[in-house]
Parts: C-alpha cells; structure tokens; sequence
C-alpha cells in the first residue's frame, strides 16, 4: 500500500533511533510494522542530548531497519537531567526534588508544553487521524491529552512499564506518590484506547478501574 492511501498518524516516541537502549526497541518495532496495517507513522522525538547519549548511547544502524521515506521530526528534547545532576552534586535535589516535583516527576516533563505547537502545525499538515504516545517517560501522556483535546482526534498509549505501580520510579513522599497515582488514573481515563505489554499491567489497571476493559489491550514485546 503506498503511503498516499495510508492514515498518517503522529508517532510521540521520545526516546528513538538512533538512541540505543531497551526503551526504543518497542517503539522501532511498532514503527516497522504499522504500514503492512494501513498506517504512515509521523515520527516526533526529542533530540538526543549528552545526558540521553551518556545513558544509552547511539546506535545509527537501527535507522537501516526503518522505512528510507519515513519521517522523522526531531525537536529540542528540553530535558532538565542535567539540572537534575548539578543539584544533586550540591546536594539539594532532595529538598527541591519534594518542593518541585511536577518538573522533576519524569524525564521531558516540560517537553509536552513547549513543543505543543509544533506538534499540533504538524498533525494538522499531514492530516493526522491518530494521536499515539509510548511511554516511559511519561510526560508523553500530556502532549497526547493536550493534541487530542486540540484537534478532536482519538489518543492512543503505549505503555512500557506502569507508573505509580512500577519498581523503578521514585517519588519524594507517600503524598507526592498519592498525587502521582490520581494524575496518572485521570489521564489514561482520557486515552481512547491504552496498550500495555503484559496481561499482569492490564489486570493491574482493570482492577484500579483507570480504563474500561473494551478501550485496553496487551501487545507484548516480541523483536
């Protein structure tokens, strides 16, 4: 099927080839396969920044298993890791870490806000149908919520790992974790749909009542 006679949907992936590392192979593999289904993914990542690169290091190669004509928007990652490390250096992330906690709940948590009009210019000149996120980090959550709001189409989330429920987040106090847990039930409430990559995380959020079992499905990861 040529691209023309696809449905373009907007791909919010931040992390993504060239950036290596176990979070982007989901994302790559979706990507791979969404034409053989009817649809043009329209890829907007943040660029790769040395706290991003430090982590996970860059892999070019990963780009050869992609479509040549695909098209990728790169924009300013905006990610405050490194503020993040100078105070921890000086010791007192902890301290603000508690006070300012919606900056430092999530990598990008700013991304979603500053890079909203471009997003929003770019789902209308493709003539978007679709809003599909993948998380962690989980600030892509609100650029979908804010993009779906705006143009009236339908939101899809991928999720790698669950939020409040997941091992490897932390969080400053059992309020701030609490806070967390509400904003992270309203948000998914408002997807259309929401992928999750176990049947453990998709009984996890049925029995949490975040999302109708018609409107949650498991894609696990198989690459």
């Amino acid at each position: 099927m040529r691209c023309s006679e696809m449905k373009n949907i907007l791909f919010i992936s931040y992390q993504f080839p060239p950036l290596a590392g176990p979070g982007v192979h989901r994302s790559l593999n979706f990507v791979k396969h969404l034409r053989n289904y009817g649809y043009n993914p329209i890829i907007i990542k943040a660029k790769e920044s040395k706290t991003n690169i430090k982590k996970n290091q860059l892999d070019k190669d990963l780009l050869l298993e992609l479509p040549q004509d695909l098209i990728i928007i790169n924009t300013k990652p905006y990610n405050l890791d490194g503020l993040k490390q100078l105070f921890m250096k000086l010791h007192v992330f902890r301290l603000l870490w508690i006070v300012f906690y919606p900056i430092f709940w999530t990598t990008g948590s700013i991304w979603p806000f500053l890079i909203f009009p471009q997003a929003t210019k770019l789902a209308r000149q493709y003539n978007t149908k679709l809003i599909y996120t993948t998380s962690g980090p989980f600030s892509t959550w609100i650029l979908g919520y804010l993009l779906k709001r705006r143009l009236g189409i339908k939101w899809v989330a991928d999720i790698r790992d669950p939020f409040t429920d997941g091992y490897m987040w932390a969080f400053p106090t059992k309020l701030h974790w609490f806070c967390a847990r509400k904003f992270e039930k309203w948000i998914l409430a408002k997807a259309d749909h929401v992928i999750v990559n176990t049947k453990t995380v998709k009984n996890l959020y049925l029995k949490r009542n975040i999302i109708n079992q018609s409107k949650i499905s498991h894609i696990t990861n198989g690459y």
